[in-house]
């Protein structure tokens, strides 16, 4: 049996029985793993708002003998409370979340990763409210695709994954390994114009600067693009659901 403290965002927080709460958590020591908060939801808990999911906490995580680690205490680090007082941003913080909680593997500690997810939630929390679908956002869209980067899971984006040459790129496949040259898009998807160049410049640019990055137009095909690349090496769909609290 273990107990530590580790930086953690809560992903997810669904209520289980009359007063506790089951987790879905990201650590910076553990990854993504699931917990147990006893007595959570009661009025008399300290744990209170610190478990709403977006937030980031240091967290007191105990491991016994079960799948779940128990809950033994948490301090606020960042409440990210910008989230919670306008529905696009708390829409788009369910896109970032769900996209953490089925793309990350669970119990594998990513630095990395976890210092984008609170990045993302950070900066979501002040961002403006934005026409059209949450899950185009700038940063929805900025986070999922270095969330590929920091996974290893980076496409081909400027020569064709199949043959190596630079010719027009007009296709896409996940399983060969990105781009594709007009002799080569047989064996992927039509991709539209724009879409590519967009998604190498959220690559290149911090994620600060990602709404400049992506234009209005190619917003939708990036995001197909990385639930290919998701599908095909992850075996992931995504919900874009807003984050549950059931508290």
């Amino acid at each position: 049996m273990k107990s530590d403290t580790t930086p953690t965002v809560v992903l997810r927080t669904i209520r289980y029985g009359e007063a506790d709460a089951i987790l879905a958590l990201y650590s910076l020591d553990h990854g993504r793993v699931s917990a147990i908060a006893k007595g959570a939801r009661r009025s008399t808990s300290k744990l209170g708002g610190r478990l709403q999911p977006g937030v980031v906490v240091d967290m007191h995580l105990h491991r016994g003998r079960g799948d779940l680690m128990a809950v033994r205490g948490a301090h606020m680090r960042h409440a990210n409370a910008g989230l919670w007082v306008e529905g696009y941003r708390l829409r788009a913080a369910g896109c970032v979340l769900e996209t953490a909680m089925r793309a990350l593997p669970e119990e594998e500690p990513n630095p990395e990763a976890f210092a984008l997810l609170v990045r993302t939630l950070e900066l979501l929390a002040a961002s403006p409210v934005r026409d059209g679908h949450p899950r185009l956002d700038p940063l929805v869209l900025g986070f999922a695709v270095k969330l590929l980067v920091v996974s290893g899971l980076l496409p081909r984006l400027t020569a064709c994954a199949a043959c190596g040459g630079g010719g027009p790129l007009v296709g896409f496949s996940a399983h060969v390994g990105g781009a594709l040259c007009s002799a080569c898009a047989r064996a992927g998807e039509p991709v539209e114009d724009g879409v590519l160049a967009a998604f190498a410049e959220i690559v290149g640019r911090p994620l600060s600067e990602v709404s400049d990055a992506c234009p209005p137009n190619a917003a939708l095909g990036v995001e197909r693009l990385v639930g290919l690349i998701l599908h095909e090496h992850l075996g992931v769909q995504l919900r874009s659901a807003t984050p549950v609290a059931g508290w």
